[in-house]
């Protein structure tokens, strides 16, 4: 088999079911070194910084979650919520995304930050009914979800501003910004807090990766944002729907938002499901949207996004 047969080969049954794969990665690159497929060893390297690595645990947590989902709702936002709230307890741990080497696409189920617990809910709530093997597609919408055009091409080509997280979403047709229909207000917020703080990231240490995040944040302040001020949380909380994704704005200079999570009713009114740093762990907030807003400092406001059924 030439070398062109060889990749072919390979990226077929990496596409088939990568978990499988993994454990022969060492025989491919074995026949690699002895028939000198150069070409096939950088795809190889390449795809496996692409690769979700999943653990036994966290598989049969997703294959439990995912289960649930199926037989819970037939709507994904009911679907989101069942699964978010089966979340409940999980451990808050920050950094969830970051690790040494190249870039790849971390799926933790066993411990979240608000990002990933949002995230993740949605993925598994959007692949539930999928014909692909369950970690393939969840994989596949969490990186849709996470990496600028679904691409992983290192550090900078992940999301790192839930405001491009939302915006991306929106254009590719998974959820609405429902924030204007609310009667937000405009949000005057120049977003460079990463670019303003290379110092405080090890990965801007490199001036092409720096210039990905400034690209980024170029084209987020390219967008018009409204938000709903905390002190009208009130005011518009009955047009809130359980499940809406709620994005909290932050008060510092550049940064766009400072916490995620999810719309519930509880009473009738509206409460926070989240993973929270306080907490450390999934919870319901036992304020009322508003006032939790307002009690944290550095919080000023929401954005209301709403998912596509």
């Amino acid at each position: 088999m030439d070398e062109q047969g060889f990749v072919f080969s390979v990226f077929c049954c990496a596409d088939y079911n990568i978990m499988l794969w993994c454990p022969f990665l060492h025989k491919i690159m074995f026949i690699c070194r002895m028939r000198h497929f150069l070409r096939t060893k950088i795809l190889l390297l390449g795809l496996l910084c692409c690769m979700a690595m999943m653990t036994p645990e966290d598989l049969r947590v997703l294959q439990d979650k995912s289960a649930l989902a199926r037989n819970i709702s037939i709507s994904t936002t009911g679907r989101m919520l069942a699964v978010a709230e089966s979340f409940l307890g999980t451990p808050y741990v920050v950094g969830t995304l970051e690790s040494p080497g190249p870039e790849c696409l971390i799926t933790n189920l066993q411990a979240l930050d608000c990002w990933t617990f949002v995230e993740c809910s949605l993925a598994i709530a959007q692949t539930a009914d999928s014909a692909l093997a369950s970690e393939q597609a969840f994989t596949r919408a969490v990186r849709q979800l996470r990496y600028w055009g679904g691409r992983i091409d290192g550090y900078g080509s992940r999301i790192h501003y839930f405001s491009g997280w939302l915006l991306q979403a929106e254009k590719s047709g998974i959820l609405d910004d429902i924030t204007p229909q609310l009667g937000g207000v405009q949000l005057h917020k120049h977003i460079d807090f990463m670019s303003r703080h290379a110092e405080k990231y090890t990965r801007l240490n490199d001036p092409a990766v720096l210039q990905q995040i400034v690209n980024a944040e170029k084209r987020l302040n390219q967008h018009t944002w409204t938000y709903i001020p905390q002190d009208r949380i009130e005011s518009i909380e009955h047009l809130i729907h359980e499940g809406d994704i709620i994005a909290i704005t932050s008060a510092k200079t550049g940064l766009d938002f400072s916490h995620e999570g999810f719309a519930v009713r509880r009473n009738g009114r509206v409460h926070l499901l989240h993973a929270s740093s306080l907490g450390k762990k999934v919870i319901v907030s036992s304020q009322l949207l508003g006032d939790y807003v307002r009690s944290q400092r550095g919080q000023t406001g929401i954005v209301v996004a709403r998912v596509r059924e």
